[in-house]
C-alpha cells in the first residue's frame, strides 16, 4: 500500500520550497520508498502573497496535467493532492485548494483579533507591556512581518480549524509529515513549534490523533539566506534584515528546549548561506514574489532525503527515538553552482531529470512552430496537430503554462548571489542541446554538425512515435512521447 506525505509549508519560504519540490517531481524525480502522493498544506495568513499564489497556481497546473497523463511516463510521476481530493464525498466541508484557512486574519488588526477593546483594564495593561501600539494595530491580512510574538498567538488556533480536522480524518497508518519554515521571520518561526506541539499531542477529539502523534515527522528550518533592501520611505520599513540573526539565535535556543530535548522530530534539516542577495522590501500581498533560490531547491531535496531515510526512523510513545540532524553542502566554494558542484547522490538525483524537462520546455518554446509548419513525421503521422492538440486546453492552459513556470524558475535561480547556473539558454535552436553548463554535444558521428540542433530531438520524437505509444488520450501519448525522446537525448548531453 502506497502512503502519503503531508507537507506543511509555513509562510513565504514554505511556498517557495514547495515550488521547487513541484518542479523536481514534474521533471521525473521519484518519491522514495512506499510513498506515491504529496499533500501540500500551505499555512500563510497573507492570502494575497505573491509567493503563495504563484505556488498554488503551479500545484493546480501540476494536478491537472497529472490527471490527464496518468502513470505512463517519468514526467509528473508523483501525485499531488488537496485534502478534498483524497475523498470522494460529494459535499466537501472545506474548499478544494492547497491553502490552510486561518480564520480571523482577513481585514483584521491584531488588536481586533485578540479582542483588545473588550478586555479588562488590567488585561489591556498586560497586553500593552507585551506588544507595541504598532504591533497591536498591524493588519493580520499581510502576515506577521517578522514578528513571531504575534504569529504565535494567531497560529495557535490551527488545531481548531476545519482543515486540521480534515487532515486528521484522512491520515492513515504509515503516512508521514514534513514541515517547512524559516527561523528568522514571523509566520514560520511562530508556526513551526506550535504545529509540531499539536501534531505530537494526542487529542481524543481529533480523528486518528494516535496515528498522527506517533507518526514520523521531519522538518527543515531556513536560517537567514537573504537580506531585505530598505524601502524608499523609511517610515514604512517594518522588516529589518539586521534582526534576522538575532531572531534565529533566539528561536534556536527555544527549539533546543521545546523540540530537541522533547524528541519531537525524527529528522531536522538546516539550510543557510551568508548571502549578499537582496530582495525588495514589501509588506506582503502580491508584491512579495521573490526570485527562486538554490537553497529552496536544496530544501526540496531535504524532503526527498527524509522519505529515503524514513524506513530507519523510529517513533514510540510520541517520541523520536533517534533524531537525526542534517545540513546540505556542495563540493566546492563557488557561488555559481552547476551540476558538477553537486555531490554524487544529488547529481544522480536531479541532473538528468531537470535537463530532460528543460529539453522539452526549450524545444516546445523555440522549435515547435517549425515542426508544425514542416509537418515533420511525429506531427503528421501522430495525433498532435496544431488545431486538435496544441490549440486545446491541455496544452494551452496547463502544460505550456507549467513549462513557462519551469523556465522562469530556472532563470530566477541564476539571479542570486548564490546562483544555480547548470541549465543555460541556448544561443539559438541550432544549438538547442548545448544547454548544460560545461557540457557540449560533440559534432562527430551520424548527425555531424547538427548534433546539438533541435533536429536531433525532432528525429528522436519521430523514432519514439514509430516505437508505439500507450493506449488512451492524446495528452497521455504526448507526454509519453517527449519522455522517451528526451531520455535518449539527455544521455548524449550529460555523458
Amino acid at each position: 500500500m502506497a502512503n502519503k506525505l503531508y507537507v506543511f509549508a509555513i509562510g513565504g519560504t514554505g511556498s517557495r520550497v514547495l515550488r521547487s519540490l513541484t518542479m523536481l517531481l514534474a521533471s521525473g524525480v521519484k518519491l522514495p520508498g512506499r510513498f506515491d502522493t504529496v499533500v501540500p498544506i500551505i499555512i500563510d495568513p497573507d492570502s494575497a502573497n505573491g509567493d503563495l499564489n504563484r505556488t498554488t497556481d503551479l500545484l493546480l497546473q501540476y494536478q491537472r496535467v497529472k490527471q490527464q497523463v496518468g502513470n505512463e511516463s517519468d514526467f509528473f510521476n508523483a501525485k499531488m493532492k488537496t485534502l478534498i481530493s483524497l475523498t470522494e464525498e460529494n459535499v466537501p466541508p472545506i474548499a478544494d485548494h492547497f491553502i490552510f484557512d486561518i480564520e480571523g486574519t482577513t481585514n483584521e488588526s491584531f488588536e481586533e483579533f485578540i479582542g483588545y477593546q473588550s478586555l479588562s483594564d488590567e488585561d489591556r495593561a498586560l497586553i500593552d507591556l507585551l506588544y507595541t501600539k504598532a504591533e497591536l494595530r498591524s493588519s493580520m491580512s499581510v502576515g506577521f512581518k517578522g514578528k513571531p510574538n504575534i504569529g504565535s498567538v494567531v497560529l495557535n488556533q490551527i488545531i481548531r480549524s476545519r482543515e486540521y480536522n480534515e487532515f486528521a480524518d484522512k491520515f492513515d497508518e504509515g503516512d508521514a509529515i514534513f514541515v517547512i519554515s524559516s527561523i528568522f521571520g514571523g509566520t514560520g518561526a511562530a508556526g513551526f513549534p506550535l504545529l509540531l506541539k499539536n501534531l505530537r499531542s494526542e487529542n481524543p477529539n481529533i480523528p486518528n490523533s494516535h496515528l498522527i502523534s506517533n507518526s514520523k515527522i521531519g522538518a527543515i528550518s531556513f536560517l537567514p539566506y537573504f537580506k531585505i533592501s530598505p524601502p524608499e520611505d523609511s517610515k514604512k520599513h517594518t522588516i529589518d534584515h539586521t534582526t534576522f540573526i538575532g531572531k534565529a539565535q533566539a528561536a534556536l535556543s527555544y527549539y533546543e528546549h521545546a523540540i530537541f530535548k522533547n524528541k519531537s522530530l525524527n529528522a531536522f534539516y538546516y539550510l543557510s548561506d551568508n548571502s549578499q542577495n537582496n530582495y525588495e522590501h514589501n509588506d506582503g500581498k502580491a508584491e512579495q514574489r521573490n526570485n527562486a533560490h538554490f537553497l529552496e531547491l536544496a530544501g526540496a531535496l531535504a524532503i526527498l532525503d527524509f522519505l529515503e531515510d524514513e524506513p530507519q526512523l523510529v517513533t514510540k510513545d510520541k517520541k523520536a527515538l533517534e533524531a537525526t540532524t542534517k545540513e546540505f553542502g556542495i563540493k566546492n566554494t563557488t557561488r555559481d553552482i552547476d551540476f558538477d558542484s553537486l555531490g554524487i547522490k544529488t547529481y544522480k538525483q536531479i541532473a538528468s531529470n531537470l535537463t530532460r524537462l528543460a529539453i522539452v520546455e526549450k524545444f516546445l518554446r523555440l522549435a515547435l512552430e517549425e515542426n508544425l509548419d514542416s509537418q515533420t513525421a511525429w506531427v503528421k503521422d501522430g495525433e498532435f496537430n496544431r488545431e486538435e492538440f496544441f490549440s486545446q486546453d491541455f496544452y494551452q492552459r496547463n502544460l505550456r503554462p507549467f513549462l513557462d513556470s519551469f523556465y522562469e524558475w530556472i532563470e530566477e535561480m541564476k539571479n542570486n548571489d548564490v546562483s544555480f547556473v547548470a541549465i543555460q539558454e541556448p544561443d539559438s535552436i541550432d544549438s538547442l542541446l548545448n544547454m548544460v553548463k560545461g557540457k557540449k554535444v560533440k559534432s562527430k558521428g551520424l548527425f555531424g554538425s547538427k548534433s546539438a540542433s533541435y533536429e536531433k530531438f525532432t528525429k528522436e520524437l519521430n523514432a519514439a512515435l514509430k516505437g508505439g505509444l500507450p493506449e488512451g488520450a492524446k495528452e497521455k501519448k504526448f507526454v509519453h512521447l517527449v519522455d522517451r525522446a528526451s531520455n535518449v537525448v539527455v544521455n548524449k548531453i550529460l555523458k
